[in-house]
């Protein structure tokens, strides 16, 4: 039990954190004012919300390696998006 605690205290600020910095970027690109990326904003918002759960109650024994390594993956995804989604649209 302290270990699932302590995996989802970890996960969960290692999520906030990111979910802040990507936050701060897709509105430093104007990303925020376009209608049709709000449904890929609201995605990831999602994403980083339940990820710390399912990666704290899955991230034991053999599948430890996995989950960091999804965790580390998602982490890098929602930090990118918002530079990659701005160019294509050529904001």
């Amino acid at each position: 039990m302290v270990g699932f605690i302590i995996r989802l205290v970890g996960y969960a600020l290692a999520f906030g954190v990111t979910w802040r910095l990507s936050q701060m970027l897709w509105t430093q690109q104007g990303l925020d004012g376009v209608g049709r990326l709000q449904h890929f904003h609201n995605l990831e918002t999602t994403t980083l919300l339940v990820a710390p759960i399912v990666l704290a109650l899955l991230g034991f024994g053999p599948l430890r390696s996995l989950c960091v390594f999804v965790g580390f993956f998602l982490i890098g995804a929602a930090l990118t998006a918002p530079f990659t989604i701005a160019r294509i649209v050529g904001a």
